[in-house]
């Protein structure tokens, strides 16, 4: 199978390009497709990924690397991935070391599937043959904040793995971001990210945003990306919250977010049939809960849900632990 007709392929069943009946001429261009699904924070995912102005902690390497300045604790994360198309990313690590104004951190994720058929020029599939995928990345980042923490500003280093069939193929890029906090009820945002690497390599990705804090239990974001190998994307996300002062015991948070993506066609799923998500396209869901009662230690459990039509669904899981 060609190396284009495989990164076309990732592309679809990533959710990263468009679908078939709409594949761009941009689509495929790029290596490193797998970093952008999303992998190693359900909050951004159920936000409708519109989390640039919002990022903080080790969640902040993989969407805004100026967002690591906001860790008040030591933070360590993990984080599980079923995508569509039987696309697994059963590992995510991230953690944040907060040094006064500055604040350090790393994270490592992996993904894998070994699914894909090999076809010959013509399309015609080939008997006992599949690709194997094995793709990993790992981020380290620092970042910093200036005027009595109302500018953030962050970078990060990461090395991108590669390996299809067995062929292997190692690149570095690089990250850089800002955070800009003018008033407490409101965010503002913009990453650059995979500097460096070649389009050939990973798909450059630009992104800005906001957030805003609309009173003491909602808060809506907005984002605007643009990535080289698959186009401007707005995403826009509302998060209603409960603090923990008035559940005593812990904090609940119900999300819910929206991206402009074409149709992904019809789910055969009863379950998305009986929720009237089995045509939805660029809807997502989520719901979080965290403690600061958990044996002296915070303790978060995020959940996303996002329907992707007749690809599947994705669902994420992340666990953090502040110390």
């Amino acid at each position: 199978m060609s190396s284009r007709r495989l990164a076309v392929a990732l592309l679809l069943a990533l959710g990263a390009a468009r679908p078939a009946a709409a594949i761009d001429a941009e689509a495929g261009t790029s290596g490193g497709n797998f970093l952008e699904a999303g992998q190693g924070s359900a909050r951004a995912m159920a936000l409708g990924r519109a989390y640039v102005a919002l990022a903080e902690g080790s969640d902040a390497l993989t969407w805004n690397p100026a967002g690591l300045a906001q860790t008040q604790q030591r933070e360590l994360a993990f984080s599980y991935l079923r995508y569509v198309q039987g696309l697994d990313a059963p590992v995510y690590l991230g953690y944040a070391h907060p040094l006064g104004r500055t604040t350090w951190g790393a994270n490592v994720g992996y993904l894998s599937d070994s699914g894909f058929d090999v076809r010959d020029a013509n399309g015609i599939p080939q008997q006992n043959a599949n690709v194997n995928l094995r793709d990993a990345f790992g981020t380290i980042g620092l970042a910093r904040s200036f005027w009595y923490e109302r500018i953030f500003v962050g970078g990060g280093l990461r090395l991108i793995q590669e390996n299809v069939a067995g062929s292997r193929h190692d690149s570095l890029a690089g990250d850089v971001g800002v955070l800009l906090k003018p008033s407490g009820v409101l965010s503002l945002g913009a990453a650059l990210q995979n500097l460096g690497a070649g389009e050939s390599n990973a798909p450059r990705i630009a992104r800005g945003g906001a957030a805003l804090r609309a009173g003491d239990f909602l808060t809506l974001s907005l984002e605007v990306s643009d990535a080289t190998d698959a186009g401007t994307r707005v995403g826009l996300g509302g998060e209603f919250q409960l603090p923990e002062d008035y559940l005593d015991v812990g904090q609940l948070s119900l999300r819910v977010g929206y991206q402009n993506v074409e149709g992904y066609g019809q789910s055969f799923s009863s379950q998305l049939k009986t929720l009237r998500l089995d045509q939805a396209s660029g809807l997502s869901f989520g719901i979080g809960v965290y403690t600061s009662q958990a044996f002296g230690y915070g303790l978060a459990l995020d959940y996303a849900f996002v329907p992707y039509g007749a690809l599947g669904s994705v669902d994420q899981i992340s666990v953090k632990l502040k110390f």
